[in-house]
């Protein structure tokens, strides 16, 4: 997994998320875990909480604790609600005006490269990987822009969900800790998320599964204020457990989020630590995302793996071309990468037929199905005087956008500007 000295990398993640974010880095002449940066140098000071604040009648920006302590002085005002602005695409009012969520998030990631800078002199990192809860694809396009307007190439920054995130923590550890299910629980501020791990070990690349459930609405932080829900949440969190340790062989549980520090949990770690590794702590996905980087510079063996997780496509779509008596298919998008990288363009030539047919294989199932795209409100011409043009674009991991366009044939016929548009749901072909 080393490299040469005089390659040495230095690789750098972000984990953003709504209530609190962090940063880590690592040097590819030391491979060791990546350090998480403290907001104190030395002390355990690791979580920033997701703040920017400007100082009132001056043009400074701030960020994480120090905005909140300035804006209880009332010495500044802050945006406490950064990547739900981003979401919703509201801008946010800040000292009478108005910022867009480009802006904001821009101060604020850089507020943390700034940090980074001060306590370790880490200036421009090889590789940045950013990873949030869901990587949708307004997030991820400003993330990106962020990065690239400040200096960094686009072929070096990736963002990637914490399911991505958790794939590339679980391949750098031992693989006893992953012979069996992992499970993963996340209780914040916001949510509280349950991941399973899972790997098939027979095939080739060997597929790495990760499932999710949201159970926000059945455990939520407001419950540890009190003794009464304290005792709930461990009775509830209890028989959930028990109930899932029935139905799946667990080697190794991971409790993180601010959530599992108000010292509720009593019978169900108890219950927990009985035959398993059990882990607790703040920067799993923060260190996976960093994981992430190094992968990225081809250090490691990512690549003997297959991600099925949200983030990930899921399928393998090939455009069928008919020549002669065989069916050549022509890859549009494999399954295991980015969404918001997958796409293509492809033109062709229409014979006889008045559609086009794509064949979806699932990574899961290995089910295969075909989508006929009727083409017959094109204009008609003779055979082979129709050119096309089919672009396929990925909205979410879970759906796909199709589209056809008439391109005419030169100067005999001009293009007709008709489009044909399929929508394909991924989760009809898992």
């Amino acid at each position: 997994m080393s490299v040469e000295r005089d390659k040495n990398k230095i690789f750098v993640s972000i984990d953003l998320c709504r209530d609190y974010s962090q940063i880590t880095y690592c040097y590819s002449d030391n491979m060791n875990e990546p350090e998480s940066v403290s907001t104190i140098p030395g002390e355990q000071k690791y979580l920033i909480p997701t703040v920017v604040g400007k100082i009132n009648d001056a043009n400074e920006w701030i960020i994480g604790d120090e905005a909140l302590l300035r804006n209880s002085r009332a010495e500044a005002q802050i945006s406490k609600d950064i990547v739900n602005a981003i979401l919703a695409e509201k801008n946010t009012e800040i000292n009478g005006r108005a910022y867009s969520g480009y802006d904001i998030l821009k101060v604020f990631i850089v507020g943390l490269l700034k940090l980074l800078n001060t306590n370790h002199h880490i200036e421009r990192p090889d590789y940045l990987v950013v990873t949030v809860e869901y990587p949708d694809r307004i997030l991820v396009n400003i993330i990106r822009s962020i990065l690239e307007d400040i200096g960094l190439e686009k072929e070096t920054v990736k963002v990637l969900g914490h399911s991505e995130s958790l794939i590339y923590y679980m391949i750098f550890q031992k693989k006893e800790l992953w012979v069996n299910d992992v499970f993963i629980f996340d209780f914040t501020e916001h949510q509280f998320q349950v991941r399973r791990l899972n790997s098939v070990r027979s095939r080739l690349p060997q597929p790495i599964v990760v499932e999710e459930m949201d159970l926000s609405t059945k455990y939520d932080i407001s419950m540890t204020e009190t003794e009464e829900g304290k005792v709930r949440l461990d009775r509830q969190f209890l028989e959930f457990l028990q109930d899932i340790c029935s139905k799946h062989i667990v080697s190794t549980v991971y409790l993180t989020g601010v959530g599992f520090y108000k010292e509720w949990m009593k019978e169900s770690i108890r219950f927990l630590c009985s035959k398993r590794r059990v882990f607790q702590g703040y920067n799993l996905f923060v260190k996976g995302a960093c994981y992430g980087a190094i992968s990225e510079a081809g250090i490691g063996n990512a690549g003997d793996y297959q991600f099925v997780c949200s983030g990930r496509t899921l399928v393998n779509i090939d455009l069928e071309i008919v020549k002669g008596d065989k069916i050549i298919p022509v890859s549009l998008s494999k399954a295991g990468i980015n969404w918001y990288e997958a796409g293509a363009r492809a033109e062709g030539i229409l014979d006889a037929s008045r559609e086009i047919r794509l064949r979806i294989n699932s990574s899961i199932s290995k089910n295969s199905k075909i989508v006929t795209i009727n083409l017959m409100s094109f204009p008609p011409r003779p055979n082979k005087t129709t050119r096309i043009e089919i672009i396929l674009s990925y909205r979410t991991d879970r759906q796909c956008i199709v589209m056809v366009k008439d391109l005419g044939f030169g100067d005999f016929f001009k293009s007709s500007g008709d489009t044909v548009k399929e929508i394909l749901n991924i989760e009809e072909f898992i």
